[in-house]
């Protein structure tokens, strides 16, 4: 493993706009030469809220590039500095928190392809949750559910992998929690 203590503090993107480059498999693209697919389109809801790893990819990481490719197993990405492989089968929402995964490890000075250690991983995968899912954008998907019963509907409509989904819930402290349920609360009061 390789640090290079330079990378660690890069700026994170919480703009606007989402760009979602349209990725052919096999095909290896540097984002800065993406064709019209990567134009910019306005996301719903809590726009500003929204963490969106190819824009931090573009704007932040221009060396690095993506590759989307069969990969082995269960694996759905893997970092190997500048390159950064993507599981051809997977889902757009699985391909944005992989993406954001690898992310995190170049935030964090990791640049070596392999197998990291669980804390990590563990680590990173908090922090991806974290990022993807702020309680301004997860809360309304929550209140509208009526809780978190149907995890694979919540994750489809946050477009993110119910790993993460998962892992952001275990993340929810006390004080999140009381913060869902008094603007539910709130909210059905708001209807009468």
């Amino acid at each position: 493993m390789q640090l290079d203590s330079g990378r660690t503090n890069r700026r994170r993107s919480t703009d606007r706009l989402i760009v979602r480059p349209r990725l052919h498999d096999g095909a290896v693209t540097n984002l800065h030469s993406l064709p019209g697919s990567a134009v910019p389109r306005p996301i719903p809801g809590h726009a500003a809220l929204r963490y969106d790893p190819w824009l931090d990819l573009l704007e932040n990481w221009p060396e690095v590039i993506v590759r989307i490719e069969s990969l082995p197993g269960r694996l759905l990405g893997e970092l190997c500095y500048p390159i950064i492989a993507l599981k051809a089968e997977s889902s757009p929402a699985q391909r944005r928190c992989t993406l954001a995964h690898e992310i995190v490890h170049l935030e964090r000075g990791v640049r070596d392809c392999g197998q990291w250690l669980a804390r990590e991983e563990w680590y990173v995968d908090r922090e991806v949750a974290l990022r993807l899912l702020p309680l301004a954008v997860l809360a309304p998907v929550i209140r509208a559910a009526g809780g978190v019963e149907d995890l694979t509907e919540m994750a489809r409509q946050l477009d993110v992998d119910t790993q993460t989904l998962q892992m952001r819930l275990s993340l929810l402290t006390s004080a999140e929690r009381r913060r869902v349920r008094t603007a539910s609360m709130r909210d059905i009061w708001s209807v009468a």
